[in-house]
């Protein structure tokens, strides 16, 4: 006949294996939950991931193609709504892009019914909301800046302040380029990295996300576990002490005789 195996038993055999179980995400909840305790410190906030295993992960991938246009030797992208100045990511707007030209010594990219000015380094001086509806291009006539709208052409004075009606005489407007594999590759690249930053990584690790849509799930059960931790070892250390006070007592009341 075989004997059953004490609820004391069978308890603390349970809590050794769950707690081994568990040991894995405990630490990875402990550890990352030191650091975005510390993420200004540590300046997750500002770094970005770069390892192509981790953006594939998230599925980092940007849709459709690049516009682009160039002026004096230099690219200004719109991927989506991000833009790049030379494969940097300088700003970005929902609009989009319609042309980009030079009115020295300022570089002015136009959105439907706004202008970026933009320095020769590519750093944003000023963000101008247009009067105009809809702009659909933008051009240059003896270094004035030209906007073709759907209430026509108008020409910009040499401050891009006030604009006067005019045609379309003489304009070299503003066309697109296609870039290259290795400028795409590298937007490409820039678009990635600039879109995941470590402390996203970070969060969603610690909350399970990073793993999917059953990630919580399983760190939730890791707090379950360590709940069940906590109880199910004071159990076992209450009755170990419970045994071991009723072992003394039979022990005070029932002395061993020693034969001689």
């Amino acid at each position: 006949m075989t004997r059953r195996k004490p609820k004391r038993y069978i308890a603390f055999h349970w809590h050794r294996r769950v707690g081994l179980l568990a040991l894995v995400l405990v630490v990875v909840l402990a550890v990352t939950g030191i650091m975005l305790n510390h993420t200004e410190q540590i300046g997750m906030d500002e770094r970005y991931v770069q390892s192509s295993v981790v953006l594939d992960w998230y599925g980092l991938e940007p849709e459709g193609e690049p516009q682009t246009y160039r002026v004096k030797g230099l690219s200004l992208s719109q991927w989506q709504q991000s833009i790049y100045f030379d494969g940097r990511l300088i700003s970005s707007s929902e609009q989009q892009l319609r042309g980009v030209v030079t009115v020295e010594p300022l570089i002015v990219a136009a959105f439907e019914n706004e202008l970026l000015l933009l320095s020769e380094q590519g750093e944003l001086v000023e963000r101008l909301a247009t009067r105009f509806d809809r702009i659909s291009r933008i051009g240059r006539r003896h270094g004035q800046a030209v906007l073709a709208t759907e209430a026509g052409y108008h020409r910009a004075d040499e401050n891009i302040i006030d604009w006067t009606k005019t045609g379309d005489e003489g304009v070299t407007w503003s066309k697109p380029v296609s870039l290259s594999e290795t400028e795409r590759d590298a937007l490409r690249q820039a678009y990635r990295g600039e879109g995941l930053s470590m402390e996203r990584v970070i969060l969603d690790l610690h909350s399970g996300r990073l793993f999917g849509a059953y990630g919580i799930y399983v760190m939730d059960a890791a707090a379950v576990a360590l709940l069940w931790l906590a109880f199910s070892g004071l159990w076992v250390w209450w009755k170990r002490k419970d045994k071991q006070k009723k072992k003394r007592h039979y022990r005070k009341h029932h002395p061993v005789r020693h034969r001689l």
